[in-house]
């Protein structure tokens, strides 16, 4: 009886607390922006995807302290709380996405609808959200039942084939049609003659990709119904494994009475070659990006994806057979990336006489031409040629800032109307057409533009300063253009992810538009090149790729730089708790190579030529006299500390708690052995030892840098040390070019910071534009040394611009915790305007000084705090306005910390 009174009496002390507390809080709203696996409603999951939402309230100060998701596998059944698949009941917890099922509860090629709804910080549960849904893909190699791989028999090295099949579906209502759909290397979908998407794969056969679409719009009932693709394999190139020429596809109908039909490839489908392209043409480039496009416009097939068309004379598909069938020995993976494409018009096209024509983009742009032709006469042949610069007679040029690459092509007319449109995409600015049968204009002369589908309407940032707002501008579109297959080198010269330049890419790709399916895809897939070619725990430079092993040590070392950057944004702990042994790899891998007698990385394994014991910097003159003779590097042993410093981290979040004592060891080693051996008599860092020990005699921007970013360098050094990465303005080039503003950033140095930014008489970003950059380059000095003037990895630069400038950093995952610390730019920078995207919603954010005041507003998403902190500009007193109210803060060196605060809007200022 006694125990029973006293839990009654603690359950109506709760009520009385609950009563007073919502008497002043409102109920949350109902969550919105509901995604599964990082997608609103897709179409092909796999069977354990993850839930994510935006959750709302009013109040200020509002965090998510619990949450409800119900699965349910109809519509119906979800509006009437019958959760037949899954209910999580009520979870206290914070997280706001990627909360996975608990367990594989799914059927594959299946529709599944779901709402979610959350509970504030007293307790109170907001409504349920409106219904999302996501239809589930093939799981198993059985789930492809009902579909064969299908080829066509040639040895072409260019092969371009036809598909096509027409279906007769049954006369009654039709509820739902997924396509379920792979090839080797491209394809374009076609359903009743219109374009269903298109899509790539171009990972070795073992881990090979499908794509899964709803087309319920474009099917038939009762009549016929035309399937159709046009795939594309061209052998492997860097990002593009050689693979096996292949096509396979699985259309399910279901019907409103619950019965379903399906189709699939098989030797009943009909195939013939795609003449328009002619075989046998030169590659483009060594690095195996394609073929010289030779089109025959007198070889179209017109309406050949119509139900109409007359396939009679077409061959039947070339059975490969039912998976699993060499090479695609395991189930295929879903993939939910896509691309997205825009027709643009040119900016201008002039007649250079005698049928001679330049078209002018304006910009560099990754896509095909698409160009109307009339007239001629059959066979007369029209060479088409990009160029990124003119020559100095105006004309598109073939050698200038060409990236070793023919950006040439030949279209031969039929005498009548040809539309000229390649199938693979390239980057350039200009492209000159010589012998036009008939004027060209920008109305007949258009560019289809490409890009994964990035969303750059959810970066914002504006400043006082015209050139940085240029700058972020630059970094950003070359996030976008460069943002294809994967986080490709550039768009003219691969097809595919190097390493170095995606963990350049994706971290701000996350950042400034809130990207995470290609990220997430693109991680996994290097760690399927540990498992396929490094037991070491070393990962492959460039995948896939057509020259299977091949590494730099130091791209291996940013890899955990980017999962680090990857789960600081996502807060996705399964990636880490899934693939933690492959992590630990990484790390195991670079500490082999310690030498017991410094103490330090020797000799770390792998690269080949100048690349051999790590790259350093990239192209060679943007070492910038780094000494390569050094057999333990600075940079090499800074980012071993990095690593180590990281799996540690991981550890922690995964609670590990003697793996994490473990690398907080290593950690601490190596940074005493840096400290020990490579400062040199004066405080600064040396490029590092030499075979017999001795210090190297050079002083590089990248070894001193890297150490101060890092935390590394003692306190009484902090000043020489910097005072070395500043006096050498900007000598580093894109691999190392993260840790440079980072420096700066962390010895609170903003007009140091915005002339790194904004000198344009410097080697940096603004040098770029007032040469007339368009993306950003693959060096500083890109256009006289004919290097890449396409290369988005010099976008990394967005990162400080996010966190230093505007001011908002990431402290703790999934953005539980952030930091709003904006530097002093002495009155250089007027203003500041800026949005963060994250998982919970976007975070705005602006500061504005004048000769009086500093003010800054921020404006948070539920569930998301800000450590702030007020630049002192000067100010003696510690006096701060903070929401309309008078508080006193603590100095902290050049800041004055406000304090920390929940969502809503926060106005902050002080007096100068």
């Amino acid at each position: 009886m006694k125990n029973l009174t006293t839990l009654l009496c603690r359950l109506l002390s709760l009520a009385l607390v609950l009563n007073v507390a919502t008497s002043y809080a409102k109920a949350p709203g109902a969550p919105s922006y509901l995604r599964t696996c990082d997608k609103v409603k897709p179409t092909g999951t796999d069977n354990k995807p993850f839930f994510g939402w935006y959750a709302n309230d009013v109040d200020n100060n509002e965090v998510q302290s619990a949450y409800q998701i119900v699965v349910a596998s109809s519509l119906q059944s979800l509006n009437s709380d019958n959760a037949d698949v899954w209910n999580s009941g009520k979870v206290t917890s914070a997280m706001q996405n990627y909360v996975e099922l608990p367990q594989r509860l799914l059927k594959p090629a299946s529709r599944y609808y779901w709402k979610v709804r959350t509970w504030d910080r007293t307790g109170i549960a907001g409504p349920y959200s409106a219904a999302s849904y996501f239809d589930t893909g093939l799981f198993t190699t059985a789930d492809w039942s009902g579909a064969k791989w299908v080829k066509r028999n040639t040895t072409d090295k260019d092969d371009y084939t036809y598909y096509r099949k027409n279906v007769k579906l049954g006369a009654k209502p039709i509820k739902r049609a997924i396509v379920y759909v792979a090839a080797c290397h491209n394809y374009e979908l076609y359903l009743n003659g219109k374009l269903v998407s298109k899509g790539s794969s171009n990972h070795y056969p073992q881990y090979a990709y499908y794509n899964a679409f709803d087309v319920t719009l474009l099917i038939k009932g009762g009549q016929a119904n035309n399937l159709a693709a046009l795939t594309h394999w061209y052998g492997g190139g860097q990002g593009r494994a050689t693979g096996s020429r292949g096509f396979i596809l699985k259309m399910v109908t279901e019907y409103a009475d619950g019965s379903k039909t399906t189709t699939g490839t098989d030797a009943t489908w009909k195939q013939k070659q795609a003449a328009y392209w002619t075989a046998g043409q030169p590659p483009r480039n060594g690095e195996g990006n394609g073929f010289v496009d030779k089109i025959d416009s007198r070889n179209i097939i017109t309406g050949w994806n119509t139900a109409a068309y007359n396939d009679a004379a077409w061959d039947a598909a070339v059975e490969i057979g039912a998976p699993p069938v060499e090479p695609w020995i395991n189930p295929l993976r879903a993939d939910l990336t896509r691309v997205i494409e825009e027709k643009i018009k040119p900016v201008s096209v002039k007649s250079l006489g005698n049928g001679k024509y330049l078209i002018d983009l304006g910009k560099i742009y990754a896509g095909m031409p698409s160009i109307n032709f009339q007239g001629g006469k059959a066979g007369d042949v029209v060479n088409i040629r990009g160029s990124y610069l003119l020559d100095d007679e105006g004309n598109a040029s073939t050698r200038r800032g060409n990236q070793s690459t023919n950006l040439a092509y030949s279209f031969t007319l039929n005498g009548k109307q040809a539309l000229f449109q390649p199938m693979v995409y390239l980057a350039y600015r200009y492209i000159q057409v010589d012998n036009s049968p008939n004027v060209l204009t920008t109305e007949n002369v258009q560019f289809i533009t490409r890009h994964f589908e990035l969303d750059p309407s959810r970066a914002q940032f504006i400043s006082s300063d015209d050139m940085l707002n240029q700058v972020w501008n630059l970094q950003l579109r070359s996030l976008v253009q460069g943002a294809q297959e994967g986080f490709v080198d550039t768009p003219t010269r691969e097809k595919g992810a190097f390493l170095g330049d995606g963990s350049y890419q994706g971290p701000p790709a996350m950042a400034t538009m809130g990207e995470r399916a290609m990220n997430h895809r693109v991680l996994l897939e290097f760690l399927d090149s540990q498992d396929q070619y490094w037991p070491d725990g070393r990962l492959n430079a460039v995948y896939p790729n057509v020259d299977g092993k091949r590494d730099i040590p130091d791209y291996t070392q940013e890899y955990l730089i980017w999962i680090w950057d990857y789960y600081l944004q996502s807060g996705n702990k399964e990636f880490l708790r899934t693939n933690y042994d492959k992590l630990k790899k990484v790390a195991d891998y670079v500490h082999t190579y310690t030498n017991p007698t410094t103490g330090l990385i020797h000799n770390l394994a792998g690269g080949g030529g100048a690349y051999k014991y790590g790259i350093i910097d990239w192209p060679q003159t943007m070492r910038y006299g780094y000494d390569m003779a050094t057999e333990s590097r600075t940079v090499i042993d800074a980012l071993a500390y990095i690593d180590y410093d990281i799996m540690a981290k991981v550890a922690a979040a995964l609670g590990n708690n003697n793996d994490q004592a473990t690398y907080t060891g290593y950690a601490s080693a190596i940074k005493q052995a840096i400290n020990a051996k490579l400062l040199n008599a004066n405080g600064v860092y040396i490029d590092g030892l030499m075979a017999d020990l001795s210090q190297s005699k050079h002083i590089s921007q990248q070894a001193n840098m890297y150490a101060y970013a890092t935390g590394i360098v003692p306190e009484q050094n902090k000043q020489a040390v910097f005072d070395a990465v500043k006096e050498r303005k900007m000598a580093s080039g894109m691999v190392t070019l993260r840790y440079l503003p980072e420096a700066i950033g962390q010895a609170n140095d903003g007009q140091h910071m915005l002339d790194l930014y904004t000198n344009p008489t410097w080697d940096g970003w603004a040098k770029t534009i007032t040469k007339g950059g368009t993306m950003t380059w693959e060096a500083w000095d890109a256009d006289v040394a004919n290097e890449s003037l396409s290369h988005p990895w010099g976008a990394i630069g967005l990162l400080a611009m996010q966190e230093y400038m505007l001011g908002l950093k990431v402290l703790k995952p999934q953005h539980e915790l952030v930091q709003v610390k904006p530097l002093d730019f002495h009155n250089r920078l007027k203003f500041i305007r800026g949005t963060f995207p994250t998982d919970k919603g976007n975070i705005t954010l602006s500061w504005n000084r004048d000769n009086k005041q500093f003010s800054m507003t921020v404006k948070m998403p539920v569930n998301v705090f800000a450590k702030v902190y007020i630049p002192k500009c000067g100010a003696t007193s510690n006096r701060l306005m903070i929401d309309g109210k008078a508080i006193t803060g603590t100095n902290e060196g050049d800041y004055t910390l406000a304090g920390t605060y929940g969502s809503g809007i926060h106005t902050f200022s002080r007096a100068l």
